[in-house]
């Protein structure tokens, strides 16, 4: 009944959040104006702004008919199937109308229990909702009470539960025995069954057991366990669902992340700085021996969004990803639903619209991105001694060129002059000079007059952003150069100015982005170069999904040379955007074409991305900037040559000047372009075999072979944001008043000053002991885990809507103790698995089924069916498939492409997810595993602290028909027919491992009756594989296997 009670719970307060965020505003938005208190008589009686309005309809009837959308005339007007089509102003959006039916199809939820507060409340009074509100109040120091029974406790947890059940008149029930205890142990701190030894081991020693709840909580199995119900709260998915269910690379190293800090018993303060700011810590959590950056993994959560490819109006898009990041963080870390006043100030809770759009602006500038989780020290491996090498080969190759033949002119441009002497030659000369000159001039005066607005990136980065080893020295100079991994050349050219990714190693991973800027133009073309699926592109509104089609805003240079190319912007006019240049790691999405052909490279290139970047330019017309540098500009100056040896010698000695200052480091643009030219047409010596460069070159090449690739995970990138407008009633399209960036009033709203570090003084308030939701929720959350229900039932809903704690005095005491010990959740879950509390029997004393049945005093331990998870991997565990391999990329989903489910052809996986644990599923919006799903696994959308507990056929069904069920059925029958056991022995062997306790005599007697009539149906021996499966499946299929008491 308590499970009841709290999945109804539950439903209504979700169907009342999805009214109040979804349908309210869009009731507002369109229906107000005529069906509201606005007017004095609202048209057919009917009005849509108060619940009892929505209950009692129209003049003519009831407009909404709970769960029929065909049957409920709101919705049949909104469709336009009424004569009467609502709104008056035009049809609503396909989108809008599919909300409605939704909330109808919900049941049409209404928050009835609060509209009379509401309609009575004067103003919205955040002080006296604050003082009058328990959550908002200070963790109180509280003393454990006296009781009675002075030997039932075994802790101060003990005694605050007793107190309440003494004063109820009601005795706590007995202890558990053995057996139990320790599968619900085992369950409860692993997710797995435990092995039949340890059962025997502590039956036979019941006082070990806190020995045996020091060796749970030490093992690898416990990060697993708990990182999966954290990755509930943060809505992890390794896609972003929507139209074509892009992939969120490297999402899974975020599930590594919780499961080593879980195991590592991380500070629990220390995870929230991690998750709201660990890309801007001081000092990050480095786990020396893998050289990973622990800190700026926890920033993943905020890249895990809903949304796909192409939407229609990305800066709407903006809006409901923020309101979503606000929705995930208030929920999980605060118990509270910000984002309820998004539209307008909370109806409950002393938090206003103020608040949430000052929170908009906090977590504005978090751009999404890939981040490189390696140290930087370890990814600058060899970075100096290359660097010397690097001048070593300047220098020798100098010494070489100036000492070569000399070679010839690489322009086809002169090869008139060829043959002339004298005044033949000096006027074939004055008209070339003269035509190129005026060209150039030309060129000039047409970028001058079209491309007024230039960042040029040679000047320096001024406020573009920048992460990643391979930008780690900043601007380059003309004249850089990359020496070639492989082949046999030592370089490609010699590089003009500019910002570049691979000038030590193109393994070297680089980002940098451009200042956000207002599309005010029909053109934006980039000066660049690239190659290995580096890519530059258009970020608009932070929408980090490439777009498909005609609106595909990114570019793949495949030249080493610097080149224009343009996008057609005239669609995004008026949006806000910014520009990226990243190596192929470190692009946030690939179009599904694109990640064919990368997959498609040859091994050795797959891990080598570079770009180059000089260049941005703003325009209206199709024609990009014209090149205002020829390579043979040199040439040009001076008078003319009056004999091919002056000609000889003069373009000799601009060749031999640009040498020397090549190796000197201060060429010129021009230098480097005539440079350049040479290289790349061959005519200066560049062999590997040069003697006696080719030492250097090949420490070189070991030396940049070791470099390590950078390791990615989903982050984002910091941009110093301005405070945002409050959006008037939640529409983007409406802007008031710009909100100051801080936290909520109700807890002190001091403004952040620094732009810089918003997000960080954000992650310090919210990680503070002095915040009253931090500890509160957290050990309500580890209390629900525990017991099946928290002392505050609606876990993620701490505010006036939600349950008022069952036990205020043990919650704060507890908030208390958690940080006192350090923030430890081991210590805290220990605490709650040691107390006398936890190891009582689930069986109800008579007088508490009639006096608590929902068992709020906690008199008895609750029965509780195992999560999806634990199920799959009980089933696992038994049949022997089980895989404890950790870490690493995810198991594909297993699905059938036939059905339609998933966009975009992603891989099948196994149907047995290759024996892996279920924390190490893949996760895809489109595409849930279908066993898991029957067993209520959430949908990734927003935080679910209290998953759904259904009881519905599909689970039965599931349990006798699932392809996963029956094969791990087979395996484990396999397994029983090796060994010449007998078979009473083999049964009881799989009572043990199934349930935790030896078959009985009868269940027994039972299970070789059954085998026997298995046999005989198959027409097989009863020994046969095929019968042992079937009791194999018959023992999945009991109520015992599925639920722990």
């Amino acid at each position: 009944m308590a499970a009841a009670a709290s999945v109804l719970q539950a439903e209504t307060a979700a169907g009342v959040e999805f009214f109040e965020k979804q349908v309210r505003p869009l009731l507002a938005a369109q229906c107000y104006a005529c069906h509201s208190a606005k007017v004095k008589a609202p048209f057919a009686g009917l009005r849509l702004d108060t619940p009892s309005g929505i209950r009692n309809g129209a003049d003519n009837g009831p407009v909404v008919v709970a769960g029929d959308p065909g049957a409920s005339r709101l919705i049949r007007a909104v469709r336009g199937e009424l004569a009467a089509k609502m709104p008056p102003s035009g049809p609503m959006k396909a989108e809008q109308i599919h909300v409605l039916e939704h909330w109808v199809k919900m049941g049409a939820p209404l928050p009835e229990a609060a509209e009379q507060a509401r309609s009575s409340a004067v103003s919205f009074d955040l002080e006296q909702r604050r003082r009058e509100h328990w959550v908002w109040q200070p963790v109180r120091k509280v003393a454990p009470p006296a009781v009675r029974n002075a030997n039932w406790p075994l802790q101060d947890l003990d005694r605050f539960l007793l107190a309440r059940m003494e004063a109820a008149g009601l005795e706590p029930a007995p202890a558990a025995d053995p057996a139990t205890l320790i599968r619900r142990l085992s369950f409860d701190l692993h997710g797995l069954p435990p092995d039949p030894a340890e059962v025997d081991a502590f039956v036979s020693n019941p006082g070990s057991y806190e020995a045996v709840v020091d060796r749970f909580l030490t093992s690898p199995r416990f990060g697993e366990r708990w990182a999966r119900h954290w990755m509930d709260l943060v809505r992890y998915s390794e896609s972003h669902g929507s139209e074509g269910d892009p992939d969120t690379p490297y999402a899974w190293r975020y599930r590594d992340y919780l499961i080593r800090a879980l195991n590592n018993d991380v500070p629990y303060d220390q995870l929230i700085r991690e998750h709201l700011a660990g890309d801007l810590l001081a000092a990050p959590r480095v786990d020396p021996s893998t050289h990973t950056n622990e800190s700026i993994l926890g920033t993943a959560h905020l890249r895990m969004v809903e949304h796909g490819f192409q939407p229609v109006d990305p800066w709407e898009d903006r809006v409901k990803w923020m309101d979503n990041q606000i929705d995930v963080f208030s929920k999980a870390f605060q118990g509270l639903t910000i984002s309820c006043a998004r539209c307008h100030d909370h109806k409950f809770d002393a938090i206003s619209q103020k608040d949430f759009y000052a929170l908009f602006g906090t977590l504005y500038g978090a751009r999404p991105t890939q981040r490189a989780i390696d140290t930087d020290e370890h990814l600058a491996l060899h970075r100096e001694r290359l660097a010397e090498l690097k001048k070593q080969l300047r220098d020798g190759l100098a010494r070489t060129w100036l000492s070569a033949e000399p070679p010839g002119l690489p322009f086809a441009e002169f090869k008139e002059l060829e043959g002339k002497e004298g005044e033949s030659l000096r006027q074939a000369w004055e008209a070339l000079a003269s035509r190129w000159r005026a060209e150039i001039a030309s060129r000039k005066a047409f970028n001058a007059k079209r491309f007024g607005q230039i960042w040029d990136l040679r000047r320096g980065f001024g406020s573009w952003l920048r992460h990643g080893t391979g930008i780690g020295d900043g601007v380059s100079p003309p004249g850089e150069f990359a020496v070639l991994p492989t082949g046999g050349r030592i370089l490609s050219g010699i590089y003009p100015g500019g910002v570049y990714s691979h000038l030590i190693s193109s393994k070297h991973n680089g980002v940098i982005s451009s200042p956000r800027f207002k599309i005010e133009t029909d053109s934006i073309s980039l000066r660049s170069l690239g190659g290995n699926f580096s890519f530059a592109q258009l970020i608009i509104e932070n929408y980090a999904v490439p777009r498909g089609g005609i609106y595909h805003l990114r570019y793949s240079p495949k030249t080493d040379s610097m080149g224009w190319s343009r996008w057609d912007t005239s669609f995004w006019r008026g949006f806000t955007a910014y520009i990226e240049f990243a190596t192929q790691g470190d692009v946030t999405h690939f179009l599904p074409d694109e990640q064919d052909q990368k997959e498609k490279r040859k091994p050795e290139g797959r891990d080598r991305s570079y770009f180059g970047a000089q260049a941005v330019a703003f325009h209206n017309g199709k024609e990009t900037p014209k090149e205002e540098t020829v390579p043979f500009a040199l040439l040009l100056d001076g008078p003319a040559p009056s004999s091919q040896e002056e000609w000889r010698g003069r373009w000799r000695k601009l060749l031999r000047d640009s040498i020397e200052a090549w190796r000197k480091g201060t060429m010129s643009e021009a230098e480097a372009a005539w440079l350049d030219a040479f290289v790349r047409a061959g005519m200066l010596p560049n062999s590997t075999e040069l003697e006696p460069l080719k030492a250097i070159v090949d420490e070189y090449r070991r030396l940049e072979a070791e470099v390590p690739v950078a390791r990615r995970a989903p982050s984002v990138l910091e941009e110093p944001a301005s405070p945002q407008p409050l959006l008037v009633r939640g529409n983007h399209k409406s802007f008031g008043p710009v909100v100051p960036q801080r936290y909520l009033a109700a807890l002190g709203g001091a403004e952040y000053e620094d732009r810089r570090e918003a997000r960080l003084r954000l992650a310090e308030e919210v990680a503070s002991a002095r915040n009253p939701l931090t500890a509160r929720v957290m050990v309500n959350r580890i209390w629900a885990r525990l017991f099946g229900r928290g002392l505050v039932a609606t876990v993620d809903n701490f505010g006036k809507l939600g349950d008022k704690p069952t036990h205020p005095e043990l919650l704060d005491w507890l908030a208390a103790r958690f940080v006192e010990d350090g923030w430890s959740i081991r210590k805290a879950i220990r605490m709650m698995v040691t107390s006398r509390a936890y190891r009582m029997s689930s069986t109800a004393p008579a007088r508490s089924r009639a006096a608590d049945p929902a068992n709020r005093l906690l008199s008895h331990m609750p029965v509780r069916r195992l999560d999806a998870e634990s199920i799959r991997d009980a089933m696992l565990a038994v049949s022997g498939r089980l895989d404890l391999k950790m870490y690493g990329p995810s198991v594909a989903v297993y699905y059938a492409h036939e059905t339609g489910k998933t966009k975009g052809d992603k891989p099948k996986g196994p149907l047995d997810g290759d024996g892996r644990r279920s924390v190490y599923l893949e996760i895809r919006r489109n595409a849930t595993n279908p066993f898991l799903e029957v067993w209520d696994v959430p949908k990734p959308s927003t935080t679910r602290g209290e998953r759904d507990r259904t009881n519905v056929p599909a689970q039965s069904l599931a349990l006798l028909n699932s392809p996963f069920v029956i094969g791990q059925a087979a395996r484990w029958g396999e397994s029983l027919t090796a060994g010449g056991e007998p078979a009473e022995k083999r049964v009881d062997r799989m009572y043990r491992r199934a349930f935790g306790r030896p078959a009985s005599a009868a269940e027994r007697d039972r299970a070789l009756s059954f085998l026997a009539e298995a046999a005989r149906e198959r027409g097989a021996e009863a020994e046969s594989a095929g019968a042992w499966a079937d009791l194999a499946q018959s023992l999945f299929n009991l109520k015992e296997f599925i639920y722990v008491r």
